[in-house]
């Protein structure tokens, strides 16, 4: 295991390694056949880790985030410093080539954006006094339809991963389906868009991403949730009006 070293951010994914990640799912997944409880993986981020978890379906789903389908180190912390770091940490190539590889056999069941948008004034301390986390929700789509149309998944399996696995596993009502008696939650998207992410796109009032600058080919046009227009062409429609998620009997 790495030293945590003040002031170089690389350093996070060595002191946070991968020994350490495998230890913790291990433990979780542990507890779980135990008890005969099923548990969420969440952000799983390495190739260890997967290669346990195919053994262990039985109690354990696995999620993944796009920011560990497509930053890597060293590089994203040579060029983003602590604006890259979270937890757990974004790894080295062999990782990331791995969780793609768990994602394309089956192994990974959802997707999450793990959204977490800290401030500039949180990210700007110095290492390891910086925060973890970035934003997610806002680039999901766009960062992931260009990872459709680079032929890494194809579209079906990208709304499985955001849509009907999530209401499968957690037994949402009225959701992840296009069908009668569902809510119309919809994201229309341009499948063949090229557009570059930039900063002040960005809706959260954080006002950043790690994908500034970052040209993607697909682009979400707009999104309706239960039958309401709430954004078209990147602008936001109206006051927000979320509502309870509803769960099925027995979950």
């Amino acid at each position: 295991m790495g030293l945590r070293r003040t002031g170089e951010p690389v350093s996070h994914y060595e002191w946070r390694d991968a020994e350490a990640a495998l230890i913790a799912t291990k433990r979780l997944v542990g507890l779980a056949e135990k008890h005969k409880k099923r548990v969420q993986v969440l952000h799983v981020s390495t190739a260890e880790e997967m290669d346990f978890l195919k053994d262990h379906k039985d109690y354990a789903s696995v999620e993944v985030t796009p920011h560990h389908l497509t930053l890597e180190g060293p590089e994203c912390y040579e060029r983003l410093g602590a604006y890259v770091q979270m937890n757990p940490p974004v790894r080295d190539a062999r990782h990331r080539q791995a969780i793609w590889a768990a994602l394309q056999s089956g192994v990974v069941d959802v997707l999450g954006s793990d959204h977490a948008p800290h401030t500039r004034e949180e990210k700007d301390h110095v290492y390891p006094d910086t925060h973890s986390g970035m934003t997610g929700v806002q680039t999901l789509v766009p960062v992931m339809l260009d990872h459709v149309n680079a032929g890494r998944l194809t579209l079906q399996r990208f709304v499985d991963l955001t849509s009907h696995g999530p209401q499968r596993l957690f037994g949402l009502r009225g959701k992840g389906r296009i069908a009668v008696g569902y809510d119309a939650d919809l994201t229309i998207v341009d499948l063949k868009r090229r557009q570059t992410i930039r900063n002040d796109w960005i809706e959260s009032r954080c006002g950043w991403t790690p994908y500034d600058g970052v040209t993607v080919t697909g682009w979400p046009a707009g999104t309706f949730v239960r039958g309401r227009k709430v954004m078209w062409e990147g602008q936001i429609l109206g006051a927000a009006a979320g509502e309870p998620v509803g769960f099925l009997e027995g979950y």
